[in-house]
C-alpha cells in the first residue's frame, strides 16, 4: 500500500510519528552542524537507486543516519550565515497538509478552497501595504498633510516561490507596459529591433535584477547601477543624474530595494517614489526581506514609502520563519496583469471568467503551483499580527547588541551599524600587520573553521575593501548570550590560525 487512500488510519500515523520522531531528534542534538568538510559529506550521502524498492524503515534509518548529520540546522541559535531562517512549527504543519491535499493553483478546479484562501491573503497584504494609495499624488512622510485619495486602482498579486521570480514578474509587467506606450505589444511580438530601456537600481540591488533582466530578452547591459552611500543606500544624487543621462521616456523602471543582502540596507523609497511618480517611471521594490517589517512595531517607519510603487516583492521563507519556497508579487493595479494574459480552455477558458470562477494561472508565470499561501495563513492566524511583529523585532533587538559588543572588542572591527539584522564586521588583532589578503584569508579561514568543528553557521561577503564576516540573526531566540559564544570562538579560532603565518609577531590575548 503505498497511496494514502491505500493505507489503513494506523499505518498513516505510524509513518508519520516515526518521521516527526526522527527529526525532533535532530532537532534536539544540539548539532549546527556536524557534517564535516564537503568531501566527508560526499562520501557519507552517496545514494544507490536499485530497481526492487526498500522499506520504509530502512529508508527511514538512512535519513536518521546519512542525511540529516548532514544537514546545517537552522533551528539553532548559532546559524547565523544567510537568509535561511529557523521554521514555525505551524509552517511545517502546513506542509504536510500541503503535500497531503496536493491542490494546484492554477485552476480553481484543482484548488476550490485554496484559490479563494490566496485570493483573501493577497488582498490583505495588499492592504497591509497601503495599496490604495492614489497613483497620480506624491508620497509624504507622516509630518507631511495627509495624501488625498480620491481613485483608486484595485490592486492584485500571486504567490510566487520567492524573491527571484517576484523581481521577474516586477520586470516583466514594467517592460510590457513601457514598450506599450511607445506602441509596441512586445509580449506578442517580440525585442527584435526594439530600442532598449533601461533598468536602474542600485549597485547593492540583487543579483536576480540582471538575472531577469537576461531572461526578459532585455540583456545584462541594460541594467545600469546607481551608486550607493556609505550604509549602501541608493545615492539619490546620482539616480536623478542618471535618469536625466538617460531621459525619463528611456527608463523602463527603478528597482528600489528594502533590505540588500549583506548590510540590509534601504533605499530611501519616499524619495524614489516621488521621483517615479514625477516622470511616470515604474518602481518596483524588492522587499523580500524588509518587507518583513510591515508587521513590526518598532521598526515599520524604515519601510515607509513602499505604498508607492507599482509592484511589491515579499518573501516569506525569510523573516516571516517559513519553510521554503513562499513568496508573493503584489501589483498596485492589477490591470496590469493584462499583458501577460493567456488563455487554455482546460484552465482559465473565457467561459469561467464569465461565471466569476478564478483561475489563478492568469496571474502567474508558473502552471502547476503549489498552496504556499496556506502556511502564511496559518502562521498569522496561529500567532496574530503582534506576535509576529515581536518574533521579527527580536532579531533586530539582537543584531544590535551583536553589533554593540563587536564594536567593543578590541580584535574585531564592525563595519556598519545593523539596518535590519545583519552584522557585517572582521577580525583583526588589535597587535598584528596583516596584509590585506592574509586578514581576508584569515577571515574566510574562521568562518570555515566554525561550521566543520560544529560551532556556528556564520557567513562570508565582501563589502567594500573587506572580506566581511557576517551574522544574519533570522533566529529569534538566538541571545545576546549566543553571540558571545560565538565571538570567543572566533577569537580563539583567530589567534590559532594566525599561528600559521610564519615571521608574524603578535601578542597573544
Amino acid at each position: 500500500m503505498h497511496l494514502l487512500n491505500e493505507q489503513t488510519s494506523e499505518q498513516y500515523l505510524t509513518q508519520i510519528h516515526k518521521t516527526s520522531a526522527i527529526i525532533k531528534e535532530w532537532l534536539n542534538d544540539n548539532n549546527v552542524y556536524s557534517g564535516g568538510t564537503p568531501q566527508q559529506v560526499q562520501a557519507a550521502t552517496s545514494i544507490n537507486i536499485q530497481p526492487q524498492g526498500r522499506d520504509i524503515e530502512a529508508i527511514l534509518a538512512d535519513i536518521q543516519d546519512k542525511f540529516l548529520p548532514n544537514c546545517v540546522s537552522t533551528a539553532h541559535r548559532h546559524c547565523l550565515a544567510h537568509l535561511h531562517p529557523p521554521t514555525l512549527v505551524i509552517g511545517q504543519i502546513a506542509e504536510m497538509i500541503i503535500a497531503a491535499t496536493n491542490q494546484s493553483m492554477d485552476s480553481w478546479n484543482q484548488s476550490p478552497a485554496a484559490t479563494y484562501i490566496e485570493k483573501d491573503l493577497v488582498e490583505w497584504l495588499c492592504q497591509l501595504c497601503q495599496f490604495e494609495t492614489n497613483d497620480d499624488v506624491q508620497i509624504h512622510t507622516q509630518t507631511d498633510a495627509p495624501v488625498d485619495n480620491q481613485a483608486r486602482h484595485k490592486a492584485g498579486g500571486v504567490f510566487t516561490s520567492g524573491g527571484t521570480q517576484s523581481n521577474l514578474m516586477g520586470l516583466l509587467l514594467a517592460r510590457n507596459k513601457f514598450y506599450t506606450a511607445k506602441g509596441v505589444d512586445v509580449h506578442k511580438e517580440g525585442m527584435l529591433g526594439q530600442p532598449r530601456g533601461i533598468i536602474l537600481c542600485s549597485d547593492q540591488a540583487h543579483f536576480s535584477i540582471e538575472k531577469n533582466a537576461a531572461l526578459l530578452g532585455l540583456g545584462v547591459r541594460c541594467v545600469e547601477k546607481v551608486k550607493s552611500d556609505a550604509s549602501g543606500a541608493m545615492l539619490m544624487s546620482h539616480l536623478q543624474q542618471k535618469i536625466e543621462e538617460t531621459g525619463a521616456d528611456n527608463v523602463m523602471a527603478v528597482v528600489a530595494t528594502a533590505g540588500t543582502t549583506d548590510l540590509g540596507a534601504i533605499d530611501p523609497l519616499i524619495d524614489i517614489a516621488n521621483i517615479c511618480r514625477d516622470q511616470k517611471i515604474w518602481l518596483h521594490i524588492d522587499a523580500a526581506w524588509g518587507g518583513a517589517l510591515l508587521l513590526s512595531q518598532r521598526y515599520r517607519h524604515l519601510i515607509e514609502g513602499i505604498q508607492a510603487a507599482d509592484s511589491i516583492t515579499l518573501d516569506f521563507h525569510k523573516h516571516f520563519f517559513l519553510p521554503i519556497s513562499c513568496g508573493a508579487f503584489l501589483l498596485k493595479n492589477q490591470q496590469d496583469f493584462e499583458s501577460i494574459r493567456h488563455h487554455s480552455e482546460y484552465l482559465n477558458s473565457p467561459d469561467d471568467e464569465k461565471d466569476n470562477i478564478p483561475n489563478l494561472v492568469t496571474y502567474s508565470l508558473q502552471t502547476t503551483r503549489r498552496f504556499d499561501a496556506l502556511k502564511l495563513w496559518m502562521a498569522l492566524d496561529f500567532l496574530g499580527t503582534k506576535d509576529y511583529g515581536v518574533l521579527i523585532d527580536n532579531c533586530l533587538r539582537t543584531a544590535r547588541q551583536a553589533a554593540k559588543r563587536i564594536e567593543n572588542h578590541a580584535d574585531f572591527v564592525l563595519v556598519h551599524q545593523p539596518i535590519i539584522s545583519s552584522v557585517l564586521f572582521y577580525f583583526k588583532p588589535k597587535n598584528t600587520a596583516l596584509s590585506d589578503k592574509q586578514l581576508s584569508q584569515l577571515n574566510r579561514q574562521i568562518a570555515q573553521d566554525l561550521l566543520i568543528n560544529n560551532i556556528a553557521n556564520v557567513a562570508t561577503t565582501q563589502f567594500e575593501q573587506h572580506l566581511c564576516l557576517k551574522f544574519t540573526i533570522l533566529n529569534p531566540n538566538t541571545q545576546a548570550c549566543d553571540i558571545d559564544n560565538i565571538i570567543e570562538q572566533m577569537t580563539i579560532t583567530g589567534f590559532d590560525r594566525l599561528q600559521n603565518y610564519e615571521g608574524q609577531y603578535y601578542d597573544a590575548p
